[in-house]
């Protein structure tokens, strides 16, 4: 039983942010040390993380992590879902990638204040809990901007983030641009198959049409994306961020994913201690709908307890 808590953190200056904490059922003797923090992509809400389609269990992740006694928690970025959207004409201009990450920075360590405080409903007090975030697409390079600047985390994870040039499947018939200016790059995302990008074959038709639908939005959509994610369609637009990155990092790709050379993105984050990579089969970029969405829960978990015990030896060896 995971129980569902919904929260609104003010933030000084910009507004609120929405957060949903999926609290385990497990007591404080089988509760992680760490909380998980999850970041959605360009175009979707925190509800991606935990999915209710009819006739089709199992499609929640927020679900999954908690009932493995991870705290986790679903975040809508600033201008996202319903966190706060600042008007068009907002004196400090359009929303940039730093003002969000620092919106979900100020998010973060009020919500990891409360856990380790004991003061977060239903969650036992973790005084040394472990803070991981992981984002899917634009959330991934939202985590490692959060990351570059504010030192948000102790382990970040980007599933499906490309950190070097986006790629889409193109229908047939189309050619990519060889080596294109970033203005013809994106011009032809304008031409991408985004069912073939998005989804693998083996999905039911139904989802990925209401996936698709950007008229009748389905509940995990958002309706409104902030302006920073068209500058991830430019080469390296966040190459800069990632190499301040001084943790651990994983990379997650589906078999097919919107990066050319996923492991060509490792090498962006010249400045972490460790960079792992996983290739995930029979899945495209929105691995939460492909059949073997359970691999990438599984090896994000496999990090996070990765992070932990890597933390505990260095507090260790400074101790000894």
């Amino acid at each position: 039983m995971v129980t569902r808590v919904e929260r609104v953190v003010d933030v000084a200056g910009v507004g609120h942010i929405a957060v949903t904490v999926f609290v385990p059922e497990s007591g404080p003797a089988d509760l992680s040390p760490a909380v998980l923090f999850l970041f959605p992509g360009g175009g979707y809400g925190r509800r991606y993380f935990d999915l209710q389609l009819d006739g089709l269990p199992d499609h929640s992740q927020a679900q999954r992590h908690a009932s493995r006694g991870l705290v986790t928690v679903t975040v809508d970025h600033l201008g996202v879902g319903d966190s706060t959207v600042p008007a068009r004409d907002d004196p400090r201009g359009p929303l940039t990638y730093a003002r969000v990450a620092e919106a979900n920075h100020a998010a973060v360590v009020d919500i990891l204040g409360q856990v380790r405080a004991g003061t977060l409903d239903g969650v036992p007090a973790i005084p040394s809990a472990v803070a991981i975030g992981a984002g899917q697409s634009m959330g991934g390079h939202v985590a490692a901007v959060m990351q570059a600047n504010h030192a948000t985390f102790d382990g970040i994870c980007a599933l499906g983030s490309s950190f070097t040039q986006l790629r889409g499947e193109l229908p047939p018939g189309k050619r990519r641009p060889f080596r294109a200016l970033p203005s013809k790059v994106v011009h032809s995302w304008r031409h991408v198959d985004e069912a073939a990008s998005f989804h693998w074959r083996e999905e039911p038709a139904w989802v990925v049409a209401a996936d698709l639908d950007n008229v009748d939005l389905a509940p995990w959509r958002s309706a409104t994306v902030p302006p920073c994610a068209a500058e991830a369609l430019k080469p390296f637009a966040l190459a800069r961020e990632a190499a301040l990155v001084r943790v651990p990092v994983l990379l997650i790709y589906g078999e097919i994913d919107v990066t050319p050379e996923p492991l060509a993105n490792a090498a962006i984050f010249c400045s972490a201690p460790e960079v792992a990579v996983y290739l995930v089969p029979r899945s495209a970029h929105m691995h939460n709908f492909a059949p073997t969405r359970h691999l990438v829960w599984a090896r994000l978990e496999h990090f996070v307890d990765q992070v932990v015990m890597l933390r505990n030896v260095e507090e260790s060896i400074r101790e000894s």
